[in-house]
């Protein structure tokens, strides 16, 4: 079956769901992907954006948000108790349970950016 991944912001209390973002859940399936959940952790993460040729055609305030936080790929199969006081939880499940999804929203800034995402993988 295989281990399935969500980025998290440990302190915005954030994540992205790489599905939503046209990708599949496994490592592999979104990592080694250009597009989707990559240009989205890349849009996120950037620090200075709109300041030369190439940058994301965004000025949203959600663009670079993430830039100097704690960032982690958290799997479903992670040990429990790290990265959350419940040592019966692991990040995954606490995200998925406790934290924003922002996978609809980076999309949107994506798309109004020009940079159109898969609908769904395949």
């Amino acid at each position: 079956m295989g281990q399935h991944y969500r980025m998290v912001n440990l302190d915005k209390k954030q994540y992205l769901h790489p599905y939503k973002l046209g990708d599949g859940l496994k490592l592999l399936e979104f990592g080694t992907a250009g597009e989707g959940t990559m240009m989205a952790l890349a849009a996120l993460l950037a620090d200075g954006n709109g300041r030369g040729g190439g940058d994301l055609l965004s000025d949203h305030p959600l663009v670079g948000s993430w830039a100097g936080d704690r960032i982690v790929i958290a799997g479903d199969y992670a040990d429990n108790g790290r990265f959350v006081d419940n040592s019966e939880r692991n990040l995954y499940t606490e995200a998925c349970e406790q934290f924003e999804d922002i996978s609809d929203r980076i999309r949107e800034v994506l798309e109004d950016a020009g940079e159109p995402l898969r609908t769904n993988w395949t």
